[in-house]
């Protein structure tokens, strides 16, 4: 199925921060979107995100063979390697990382790539789908009982993967078959933290039938993590597929 996309992406520091350490793109032309929460406080934080914002489109812009492995993982590595780059050479950015969610466009296909716990969701026949699942250390100690405690009380937001943390990274990557008419959503944890499921839902639903623009669905769930609080920084990319 031959398919164009729109998409929409937008970020806000949310009202208890006072700078933003996200950084996203959304790029129909080359047919990628990503989203990357960046952590390490002060301001490495922000260069994370953005140094591996820039790495993973010189990567994808370029075109490179990917020698068998698919282009956004390889974009992703590149990325880690980058920010680990940065780090050692920046005394500043000691420890800085970054999550890091992504689609690439294939064909009739996606190709969905993640680290950390940053998220994308389909909405497809009106129905919400989490796609990613959480890099996080209450995760691993559900898939490893034998380690619960061992590294720390099981919270959810501590995170145990992420770019820019060691040499060796695991990328989790899965395809997508598409669907006209199928809304992407990639977002950080500062939405997901502060704006349930159904309601993510039914914004997403409000766009899919064309009663709000993707901007004004953008803003509409960036307003709503802010009125439940704004704890964190705030990115949404959205993508809606659509057939020629």
């Amino acid at each position: 199925m031959p398919v164009h996309t729109e998409s929409v992406g937008m970020t806000d520091v949310g009202s208890q921060r006072s700078h933003n350490e996200d950084a996203h793109v959304a790029d129909d032309g080359h047919g990628f979107w990503v989203v990357c929460d960046g952590m390490g406080g002060h301001a490495s934080g922000a260069v994370a995100s953005q140094v591996a914002i820039d790495a993973i489109t010189r990567s994808l812009s370029s075109k490179r063979a990917g020698n068998g492995v698919e282009p956004l993982v390889a974009a992703i590595l590149d990325a880690n390697a980058s920010v680990l780059k940065r780090a050692r050479s920046d005394v500043t950015c000691r420890g800085m990382g970054t999550t890091v969610v992504g689609l690439r466009l294939d064909g009739d296909v996606v190709h969905a790539c993640h680290v950390g716990d940053s998220r994308i969701y389909l909405l497809r026949d009106g129905k919400l789908k989490q796609l990613t699942r959480d890099h996080s250390l209450i995760n691993l100690y559900a898939d490893n009982p034998q380690l619960v405690g061992r590294l720390g009380p099981a919270h959810s937001n501590v995170i145990v993967r992420a770019v820019g943390l060691r040499d060796n990274l695991e990328v989790d990557h899965q395809t997508v078959p598409l669907s006209a008419g199928d809304v992407f959503l990639l977002c950080c944890d500062g939405l997901t933290d502060m704006v349930d499921d159904w309601l993510i839902q039914e914004i997403l639903n409000r766009a899919g039938m064309g009663l709000l623009e993707l901007p004004v669905a953008a803003r509409t769930l960036i307003d709503s993590a802010n009125a439940n609080g704004g704890a964190d920084n705030i990115t949404v990319v959205l993508v809606q597929v659509q057939s020629a």
